[in-house]
This record gives C-alpha cells, sequence and structure tokens, in this order.
C-alpha cells in the first residue's frame, strides 16, 4: 500500500511518499510524479515515510526524473528513509538523481 500527498513547500511542489513502492504500486506513484511534473517546474519525491522500495520502485522514480529532464524541470528526491537510502546506495541511484538529506531541497 502506498499514501501519497501533495503541497508546495519553499517553491518545489513536494510529493509525500509513505508505505510501500514495489510492483504493485510503483504505477501510482510513477503516475503521481508524472503529473506533478505537468504542473511544476520544480518536483520532490519526500521518500522519508516509504519503508520499502523494490526495483519497479526505483524504475518509478528514475522514470519520473526522466520525464522532468524531458520538461526541462528541476526533479529532486528527498529525506530518504533509512532501508530506502541504502536501496538508493546499492543501486547507484545517486549518480543519476539529485538526492537532498531534508526538505526543502
Amino acid at each position: 500500500m502506498i499514501q501519497l500527498t501533495q503541497e508546495t513547500r519553499s517553491g518545489w511542489y513536494v510529493v509525500g511518499v509513505r508505505g510501500r513502492a514495489d510492483g504493485e504500486t510503483a504505477d501510482e506513484l510513477e503516475s503521481a510524479l508524472r503529473a506533478a511534473l505537468e504542473d511544476h517546474s520544480k518536483v520532490a519525491a519526500d521518500l522519508g515515510g516509504l519503508d520499502y522500495i523494490s526495483s519497479a520502485g526505483l524504475r518509478a522514480v528514475l522514470q519520473a526524473a526522466r520525464a522532468a529532464e524531458g520538461k526541462n524541470a528541476e526533479f529532486a528526491v528527498c529525506a530518504l528513509s533509512p532501508p530506502v537510502k541504502k536501496v538508493f546506495d546499492m543501486s547507484g541511484m545517486h549518480h543519476v538523481l539529485r538526492i537532498h538529506g531534508e526538505l526543502p531541497c
């Protein structure tokens, strides 16, 4: 299960993510991030409430980052929970994504 929230903080449109980003929820996450990028030029994914992320969840975040590049928008990932940070580190995502320790970005 995944819970998504949206708010604006310090000029960034922030999509808050809680729960699990896995094969069952990755499409919902990607859709929310892409929708945010349709209307905003600075979008951040706050992953502080995410307990688990699978390869499908990583793909959803990466696809959103690619969509941002195509729109010349800024996209960042912020406030990674410890288990999610471990997955990001192991997968090398820090080489391809803008990652910040806390919000606002």
